[in-house]
């Protein structure tokens, strides 16, 4: 009754996908497994003199996206101006609103706004 299982085992048994242990090399020595210490520095000496010197090139911005861009662009605009350069009003502006006015000067009709920005610390003398 159990004939038919050695029929089925046994030429199983004998083919090369079960032969697994044939191909397998001679086992090596614990310590022939570990590779010594000088030559793990002479490895990563190798690995450092192909490496280049710097890895990320000079120069240029790192973070060039264009939400970095307009961070950029928003915080040097937030920077106090100098007085006596072309945008020194620009925190104060010249003119005034009202409800259904707004009214802008410029030249010399825009000196009191500049001399308001000066009080009021809206622009730098010292840079």
């Amino acid at each position: 009754m159990k004939a038919w299982l050695l029929r089925i085992f046994l030429p199983l048994a004998a083919c090369q996908p079960f032969d697994a242990h044939a191909d397998a090399p001679a086992a090596t020595p614990p310590a022939a497994a570990r590779p010594s210490d000088e030559a793990i520095r002479a490895a990563v000496r190798q690995i450092l003199d192909e490496m280049p010197q710097q890895a990320m090139p000079a120069g240029g911005t790192v973070l060039s996206g264009g939400a970095y861009k307009e961070f950029a662009r928003t915080f040097s605009e937030a920077g106090k101006p100098h007085c006596m350069g072309p945008d020194a009003l620009r925190h104060q502006p010249p003119g005034f609103s009202t409800r259904t006015w707004n009214v802008g000067f410029g030249g010399l009709f825009a000196l009191p706004f500049w001399g308001a920005a000066i009080v009021r610390g809206k622009c730098n003398w010292n840079r």
